[in-house]
């Protein structure tokens, strides 16, 4: 984006949502202001539902041997509960819309907040805190791929490959990160054979309930991953989460 160029707009929507955007490309924004009113219509947020956008170009680019941080990953946030989402990146715009706006709307679903003992992690393992990301971002690329008519197969398929490839780099180093790599592409890849369980069942209704839940879903989902992972070879790929449509 270039600075000395970029301007603000603020478009209110038709389904009363508003949208605010910094671009330098005024021809894009009728596009973006559409299909950003037909997600939050879709979604049902309420009036006056703010989304504020950085028009920035920002490819999620990840190299080989090269271990993913915040630059290759984040493009957005929002505070539960409040109406309004930010998005600073033009790749995935849409799916970081969706994300950020179930957190906004507070559909997100409890989750340990340190991870379970079963995941094998170790007691070094340096995470983020927010492990509730996980089915965020899994709701999220579900509900993306519903929009967009996705193979949610093809989807799984995606999500198992970069979780590949982001164990590869691991090896056997402790887990260390400091963005939600772990909730974004790991624990998400093991629950999203279990989706329709999940919907079904949530997490349990007690602590003890949902530590069941969640152990017997997903160790045996990461074990598998963990040893595939031992005959893959880092490459460079994008850290996309979603089979980008935009």
């Amino acid at each position: 984006m270039n600075q000395s160029d970029t301007k603000a707009y603020a478009i209110d929507l038709t389904y009363g949502g508003i949208l605010v955007i910094y671009t330098n490309e005024p021809s894009t924004i009728k596009t973006i202001a559409k299909e950003v009113n037909s997600i939050l219509h879709w979604l049902g947020t309420p009036k006056g539902f703010t989304v504020y956008v950085w028009w920035r170009d920002d490819p999620r680019i990840l190299e080989a041997h090269t271990w993913p941080t915040k630059t290759q990953v984040n493009g957005g946030w929002a505070t539960p509960g409040k109406p309004a989402v930010h998005l600073y990146r033009k790749e995935e715009y849409i799916r970081v819309l969706i994300h950020e706006t179930i957190h906004a709307m507070n559909w997100d679903w409890a989750m340990p907040s340190s991870p379970l003992p079963c995941w094998g992690l170790g007691k070094n393992a340096v995470l983020s805190p927010y492990l509730a990301e996980a089915w965020t971002e899994l709701y999220a690329e579900w509900l993306y791929c519903g929009w967009y008519n996705i193979s949610w197969e093809a989807q799984k398929a995606w999500q198992h490959q970069q979780a590949l490839q982001i164990l590869a780099r691991q090896g056997n180093k402790p887990w260390a990160e400091n963005t939600n790599i772990f909730a974004y592409y790991i624990l998400k890849a093991a629950l999203a054979p279990h989706i329709s369980f999940l919907w079904m069942f949530q997490t349990g209704q007690s602590n003890e309930e949902e530590n069941r839940v969640l152990c017997a879903l997903v160790t045996p989902e990461l074990d598998a991953m963990r040893q595939e992972a031992k005959t893959v070879k880092p490459k460079k790929i994008s850290m996309c989460m979603t089979l980008l449509k935009n």
